[in-house]
């Protein structure tokens, strides 16, 4: 089984992908004992994250549990160093075709970061399966829904930005998962309030 298709299968069981944005490397054990605990254990670490290449790293040895990626991903050769650090799928911010390109070729997934049609279609011309609608917010279902009936039956959406506690189940009914940031971890969110975020939404996926 190709790293795609269990990359696929897994989202589609997890739902969430966690979005670690300027997390810190002093502490990050915490937060992350906290989702496995409550199996949310597909997590991306951004790279604008100060010490960003230093946590992973450290992830990928020390938590077999984490289903793990990199974010904020902009340029290939970043795609090159994150390929020998144990990343498993490259989310972008934008559609780039040299770092699609760059994921396939180390048999990564990559999730582009798209919003127009035109992004969409190029993101399908470079190869990736699973686009990154960013930013969601009040327009991303609509938007969902028109690209869904122009484009191939084997691309899925993967909604991020503005997904929160009001709107994920609308987004999961028409998408293979979500990106979940500032409305579950946010820099310096007090680990109480992070397991109270996490408590919220492993509740929400119950019921779907």
């Amino acid at each position: 089984m190709n790293n795609f298709k269990k990359f696929k299968e897994y989202l589609l069981i997890k739902k969430i992908i966690v979005i670690l944005r300027g997390i810190s490397v002093n502490n990050f054990e915490d937060y992350i004992n906290l989702l496995i605990k409550y199996k949310l254990n597909i997590v991306e670490v951004t790279l604008n994250t100060p010490h960003a290449f230093e946590i992973i790293k450290s992830l990928n040895t020390n938590y077999p549990e984490i289903y793990l990626g990199a974010g904020t991903v902009t340029e290939s050769e970043q795609v090159k160093k994150l390929s020998k650090l144990g990343v498993r799928f490259i989310v972008s911010p934008n559609c780039d075709e040299k770092v699609i390109k760059e994921s396939l070729d180390n048999n990564l997934v990559p999730i582009p970061g798209v919003f127009t049609i035109t992004e969409v279609f190029n993101a399908i011309k470079y190869g990736a399966k699973i686009l990154k609608l960013f930013p969601a917010d009040d327009r991303g279902l609509s938007l969902i829904k028109n690209y869904k009936a122009v484009i191939p039956n084997d691309i899925s959406f993967l909604p991020t930005g503005g997904i929160n506690h009001e709107n994920i189940n609308s987004y999961l009914n028409i998408a293979i998962g979500v990106g979940l940031g500032g409305s579950l971890y946010k820099e310096n969110i007090k680990i109480q309030d992070f397991e109270n975020n996490l408590k919220k939404f492993a509740q929400l996926l119950h019921e779907i």
